[in-house]
Formats: structure tokens, sequence, C-alpha cells
């Protein structure tokens, strides 16, 4: 299945990061072309492939954009940047989207124009976590931490994006500089989160606790508890000392 011939000026885009993907970006552009929302663009960014990635996103009719500074913040400010839809969602090469994903973020928007951003969760992909001691933590993980955390900034009134799983009118983006610091500088990290932050102070921001998507949890190394304490430092860094990182 590929994707039909988009308009020039399509409603919303959909940007995909992606560094030799070519293992998992069939599945996420499977589920972009089997959409119930036909009004759309798909921008793949090349962010170094050295592998297929490039070519399957070209057979399924993406735009593929080259992005030679390595890391996601590059890609995802330039697949933004390039974007010509009005809204612009946000996934990854290793996420499936449901069909129904940018009818519901579309029809957010369209019913509030106050609205400037929305966001929702993500699960992992059952069984993609590596063949380690991790793997029986992670329904821990997911159920435990990664929802309290969410309830949390919820609570505080902190939209806590995932690049996964987030989309935001073009406009809005543009006008808080994008995943930029307010001196111009791009995100080193938590580009996503950091955007939410901004947005929330031009507009409101939706939470729909029901858009799931599935990730890939293969990112999730025997290390697990000192990827949560670089975590626990960078949410201090941005929540308490108020600085980007």
């Amino acid at each position: 299945m590929s994707f039909q011939s988009w308009n020039r000026w399509p409603k919303l885009s959909v940007v995909i990061p992606a560094l030799d993907e070519e293992r998992e970006i069939g599945d996420c552009l499977e589920s972009l072309a089997s959409q119930t929302f036909p009004d759309f663009e798909v921008i793949v960014v090349d962010n170094g492939c050295r592998d297929a990635t490039p070519a399957i996103a070209a057979r399924y009719g993406a735009r593929v954009i080259r992005e030679p500074r390595q890391g996601i913040p590059y890609a995802r400010e330039t697949g933004f940047r390039a974007a010509r839809g009005k809204i612009i969602a946000s996934t990854d090469a290793d996420t499936v989207v449901p069909t129904d994903w940018l009818e519901r973020i579309h029809q957010v928007f369209e019913e509030g124009p106050e609205v400037v951003a929305v966001f929702g969760p993500y699960r992992h992909k059952p069984g993609s976590a590596p063949r380690t001691p991790v793997r029986p933590l992670i329904p821990i993980y997911e159920e435990g931490l990664v929802l309290g955390q969410r309830a949390v900034w919820q609570l505080l009134g902190l939209p806590h994006f995932s690049g996964a799983n987030f989309a935001v009118r073009q406009e809005a983006f543009f006008k808080v500089g994008g995943f930029r610091s307010p001196e111009g500088r791009l995100y080193s990290d938590w580009e996503d989160i950091q955007l939410g932050f901004k947005l929330r102070k031009v507009g409101k921001v939706r939470y729909l606790p029901d858009l799931v998507v599935l990730t890939s949890a293969r990112k999730l190394r025997p290390a697990l508890a000192r990827d949560m304490i670089a975590g626990a430092k960078m949410a201090l860094h941005v929540h308490v000392l108020g600085k980007p990182l």
C-alpha cells in the first residue's frame, strides 16, 4: 500500500525523523497509509541513513528530506520547517499510529480555534524490548513510572509531549520559536517536551488520554536505572531551574 497523491498544500503534515530505520519504518508508513483522514503529507527526514530507509519511504510516497546534522532535534526541526500543512503532526519511525489518528487530531483543531497543540500517550509494542533482564520490567515501567509521570504533569498543567504522538498548529510552532531556546539555540534534548511548555503560554494544549500510539521498547536497556536518573536530572534542569537543555 502507498500514499495517495497529496495536495500541494495539504491540511496536515506528518514529520518522521529517521536514522537507519529500514526494519521499523515500513510498519509506521503502513499505519499512515491506512488513515481515515485523506488530506495529509508525510515527511521523512533522512538523518544520515546508511540503509534502505529513504528508499522505503519514497516507495510509500513520502517526501524525503535530508538533514546531515545527526540528532533528533535537528531532524525534527528540519521536517517541521519543511511542512506545508497548517497542522503538523509528529511521530517516530518505530511507531505505529491508529487508523483514526489524523482524523481525531484534525477534529480537535477544527472544534477549538483556541487549541494550539494536541498530544496523547504511547505504549510499547508487545515483545519489542531487548531480550535482557529489562524485558520483565517493561509493564511496571509503563504502567507505573510513565503513567505516573503523565498524571503529575497533567495535575501541574504541564504538557509533556512525546515526539511519537503530538501535533501543533504551524503558526503557533513558529510563534514560539520551534525547537529552539529563547536565545535561538536548538535544544539538545527533550525538544518535544520543551516545545509543549512554550505552547501552553500562547494557547490551549489538549491531552487525549485515549489517543494511544504503539512504539518500540528497543531502546530500553539493562541500564534502565541509569536512564531514569538521567531523565530525573533533565527534569530538574527544565522544570525546577527553568533552563532549556
